[in-house]
Parts: structure tokens; C-alpha cells; sequence
């Protein structure tokens, strides 16, 4: 018996990923959107570009994950998979870097002003899930070592999320939070000297009289 497309698309499956899931998407875009204009200098379109261009960067972090990570519990844990599932493994890995290129050099390409809060968003979330994936990874080391809990590859999966989380926490060390600080001087700077020029022309005027 066919079901009724209806009760599957009104289900609860069907109402989350049809109208909840969208709705909180566009909610957080416009939060990211109303958060990104209120950086003096932002442009409204160039923020739209670069919101889409850190989510694509992440789809590419994403895919190169999906790619490299089963390669490496492969290699640790000494499970080979067939040839197909490497090539796989492989394009999958592939595409993300492909992506990761291109979405770098459009980021290049934007105003420090309009991608100064969506920058430090994403780069945030990285950090965090980083340094909360080698922190945990190391919690389960040390517990599995204390308890003495050793079964066959108890090691693999922990090692391999500890090294994860140290390279996410090592590619977003640097001066990526100060980038929102930066832009906030920059576009204060001119305003500063311009509000100045008048004075000096006054002074001058009354030393001239």
C-alpha cells in the first residue's frame, strides 16, 4: 500500500527538514547578516558574498575530512579497504581541495570590513571543534589507559581524533581574531583625520587675521 505523500511530507521528518530546518537557517544567515553590517565600512552585498563563501569553505573542510579520515583509521588500525573505496575516498578528498582553493581565492578578494565577523565566526567554530575534539580525544586516552580498558585497536580512533583536533586548532592559530579589530580601526581612521582637517584650517585662518 502506497502512503499518502501528504502525511510523509507533513510528518514530523517531513516538517523539520521541509519548513523547520530552512527557517532556522535563513534565522541564522540574517543574524550573521545584521552582525556583519553593523562593521562600519561593510557592504551589504559584499557581506552576502562573504557569508557564502566561509559556508562553502567549510562544505570543502568538510569533504576533505570525509576523504582523509577513513585513509587514515586505515592505516592505524590495519584494515585495508578495496581499490574502489580508495578512489572514492580520494575524489571525495579531491573535490573538497578543489573547492577549498577556489573559496580562499574568492575570500582574498573580499573587503576586510564585510568579511570581518563572518571570518571570525568560522574560524571560532573551527577552533572550537579543534580543540574540543584533541581534548576529549586525550580524556579517552588517559581513561582508557588509567582504567586499564585495552581491546584491539583501543588507541586507534582516539589518535586519530587527537591529531585531527591539533591540526584544526594549529591551521586557525593566528591573527585571524584581531581581523573584526582591524577593520574597525581602519574605517574609524578616516573619520578621525577628516573630523581633524577643519581645526587646522581654523587655526591657520586666525593665525593669518
Amino acid at each position: 500500500m502506497v502512503e499518502n505523500p501528504l502525511t510523509t511530507i507533513f510528518g514530523f521528518i517531513g516538517s523539520f527538514y521541509g519548513l523547520v530546518l530552512p527557517l532556522l537557517t535563513i534565522f541564522f544567515l540574517t543574524v550573521l547578516f545584521l552582525a556583519s553590517m553593523s562593521v562600519p565600512g561593510a557592504k551589504p552585498r559584499h557581506v552576502g558574498d562573504a557569508i557564502y563563501t566561509f559556508l562553502m569553505h567549510g562544505v570543502s573542510v568538510l569533504l576533505m575530512t570525509i576523504g582523509a579520515l577513513p585513509t587514515v583509521f586505515s592505516v592505524f588500525a590495519g584494515v585495508a579497504y578495496t581499490g574502489r573505496t580508495y578512489i572514492a575516498l580520494l575524489l571525495v578528498f579531491a573535490c573538497g581541495g578543489l573547492l577549498f582553493l577556489m573559496q580562499d581565492q574568492a575570500v582574498r578578494g573580499l573587503d576586510s570590513a564585510s568579511k570581518a565577523v563572518a571570518e571570525a565566526v568560522y574560524m571560532t567554530t573551527l577552533k572550537i571543534i579543534g580543540n574540543m575534539l584533541a581534548l576529549l580525544s586525550a580524556i579517552s586516552i588517559f581513561l582508557s589507559i588509567v582504567l586499564a580498558s585495552f581491546q584491539t585497536g583501543w588507541w586507534v580512533t582516539p589518535f586519530v581524533l587527537l591529531l585531527y583536533g591539533m591540526l584544526l586548532s594549529w591551521c586557525t592559530k593566528g591573527n585571524n581574531d584581531w581581523e573584526l579589530l582591524k577593520a574597525l580601526q581602519v574605517t574609524t581612521a578616516p573619520a578621525r583625520s577628516s573630523a581633524s582637517r577643519p581645526k587646522a584650517k581654523k587655526r591657520s585662518t586666525k593665525k593669518k587675521r
